[in-house]
């Protein structure tokens, strides 16, 4: 009996021992936001810089489900031109720049058929 819990006993503090020893994994890499023509969003889930939206080719956020896109300045003042767009949001906007404004790539042209 004194041999066996001898042999436990071994192998516990040989087990907490190894666990000790096994270097934490590390942290995830930090990533710089992405400038101004720069590649965002996708897999990776790159960020824009401040001042920049992540704007996708119109309907990519319909038909590809990790899609990229690329990082331009958030218009600050759009046309009063109503050309009604779907936003990736579910919302219509008057414009695509209207979208852009609010950070908001084009699913479709045309308002959306229903609401979100």
């Amino acid at each position: 009996m004194r041999r066996l819990l001898a042999c436990l006993a071994v192998l516990v503090l040989t087990a907490c021992g190894a666990a000790a020893t096994t270097p934490a994994p590390a942290p995830p890499p930090h990533r710089s936001p992405v400038a101004e023509g720069g590649m965002c969003g996708g897999f990776a889930g790159f960020q824009c810089e401040a001042g920049l939206t992540c704007q996708m080719e119109v309907g990519a956020c319909r038909k590809i489900a990790d899609a990229s896109g690329v990082c331009r300045k958030t218009p600050q003042i759009c046309p009063m031109i109503y050309k009604p767009v779907c936003g990736c949001d579910g919302k219509s906007y008057g414009s695509a720049c209207q979208a852009a404004a609010r950070g908001v790539s084009v699913a479709a042209n045309g308002a959306c058929a229903t609401e979100k």
